[in-house]
């Protein structure tokens, strides 16, 4: 299990995996769910069981909520395997799983919300909501923290420091007492950073202008209206109906996994849902029945940094293609579950996938059911041969300056191999060109720049540019 991938954020934009993952994943080895194209609806649901099971049967596979719709029609609605292992429990389509970091998404529209009523700008500075955090002489506003460009430290950074506080239920102030004292990663609108503090305090800023927790705004504002009745808050002591048990995978053993405090992910991450409620949400939210079509606009468009870098993330989501196909995401990842909620606005295709298994990523089985619905051809997985020189001129050390990441490339029998600081190697196969993929990851993308002095490397819906530093 690739523990502190998940843990880097409730989140993960791409599904279920970060930058560089340390190991290969569990399915490495194992047969890959692959199917063709299907035109009736009981082919494709009967494709989607298909690839349900062949996930499930991958080691760390308990359960999935899958949801497909086109339009408004809903093609797929479906529970698969278990929900909880202990009690033999089957998961089924009103079975509701964490979804991590799709829960960023909920927040971003309830503080459009609030724009458009006039109760704050997105130009606000964060200190008019929630004076109580320092800053440090920095001016933070709404938006940096929408599109993750605040600079401020994220709690789920912090290793350590924050792992001990796992299973207590933090109040805001013992939480961002964690990072209030830390220095700013970068200045405020200079740089991007996935950031959950950001988030957090989004929710706090949403408090201080509605009255009320959190929990309460995501039920009178969004769940309620919408007939999102198994979508909320979650919570380790109330009693949530048909709520799945989270696993983890380790030593080749499934267990309960790690508790934690729900106060801590918040307005971060902290919602429960079900595949085809999420589904509701996104066409909800796509079709302005949740904010206006020009706060929408605002969601889905990319953060441009000063420096004419494009973040490909808006505000809660990620915009993207698969394939070519364009797509607007977000996936989730907290103990136990991962998630990945995927709209393709040119066929109006929505596809949501969560598991309560952590090592099987959704992000990947919602790309193979997105390819069965779109009728997309996967390009094959080439491994050309590369000349010793070039090979050469590639190697060395690299810095992914968005993340803070250094990383080795080192040419070795005529190949060539990536290794990020402390996380596993993996072989970088030559597509023609400067291009290379990697095998484990088909969401992996790699090209170097002509003098070999600088790369992008580009995963799920993260890209991220590096230059040579050795």
């Amino acid at each position: 299990m690739v523990r502190n991938v998940v843990l880097a954020a409730w989140l993960v934009v791409c599904g279920g995996a970060g930058v560089l993952a340390r190991s290969e994943p569990a399915w490495v080895g194992h047969e890959q769910p692959v199917a063709s194209a299907v035109d009736r609806e009981s082919e494709l649901a009967e494709a989607i069981d298909a690839l349900a099971a062949k996930y499930l049967a991958m080691p760390g596979g308990v359960g999935l909520s899958v949801a497909v719709a086109r339009g408004d029609r809903m093609l797929v609605e479906r529970g698969y395997g278990l929900a909880d292992v202990e009690f033999d429990v089957l998961a089924n389509a009103q079975t509701c799983f964490r979804i991590g970091s799709v829960t960023k998404q909920f927040t971003a529209a309830l503080v459009l919300r609030c724009a458009e009523e006039g109760k704050l700008s997105l130009e606000d500075e964060l200190s008019k909501f929630v004076p109580s955090f320092p800053l440090q002489g920095r001016k933070v506003t709404i938006r940096q923290l929408l599109n993750h460009t605040s600079g401020i430290v994220s709690y789920t950074d912090l290793d350590e420091e924050w792992h001990s506080k796992w299973p207590l239920e933090l109040s805001h102030e013992e939480l961002l007492a964690l990072v209030k004292d830390k220095p700013f990663v970068f200045e405020p609108g200079t740089k991007w950073a996935y950031n959950n503090t950001g988030y957090y305090l989004l929710g706090m800023v949403l408090e201080s202008v509605r009255g009320k927790p959190y929990a309460e705004i995501v039920r009178e504002e969004l769940a309620t209206p919408l007939g999102l009745g198994r979508t909320r808050y979650d919570s380790n002591v109330e009693l949530i109906k048909n709520r799945a048990q989270g696993y983890s995978f380790e030593g080749g053993k499934l267990a309960n996994d790690q508790i934690l405090g729900m106060n801590q992910p918040g307005a971060a991450g902290a919602l429960v849902s079900t595949a085809g409620e999420l589904v509701r949400w996104q066409q909800a939210l796509a079709h302005g029945k949740v904010v206006s079509a020009a706060s929408f606009a605002q969601m889905t468009t990319p953060t441009v940094l000063p420096d004419a870098h494009d973040t490909g993330y808006g505000f809660g989501l990620s915009i993207d293609d698969l394939d070519g196909v364009k797509r607007v995401q977000h996936g989730g990842g907290i103990f136990g579950f991962n998630s990945m909620l995927a709209w393709f606005p040119d066929s109006d295709v929505h596809v949501a996938v969560i598991s309560n298994g952590e090592p099987i990523n959704s992000g990947r089985l919602a790309d193979e059911i997105a390819r069965l619905v779109l009728d997309i051809k996967v390009a094959p997985l080439l491994d050309l041969p590369i000349a010793p020189e070039r090979l050469q001129q590639l190697a060395g050390r690299f810095k992914i300056e968005l993340i803070g990441l250094s990383a080795t490339v080192t040419a070795r029998d005529g190949k060539l191999f990536l290794q990020g600081d402390g996380q596993g190697e993996f072989r970088l196969q030559h597509q023609g060109g400067d291009v290379f993929r990697a095998a484990f990851d088909d969401t992996l993308r790699i090209e170097f720049a002509a003098d070999g002095k600088s790369f992008t490397l580009r995963q799920g819906s993260g890209l991220f540019p590096a230059r040579r530093i050795e």
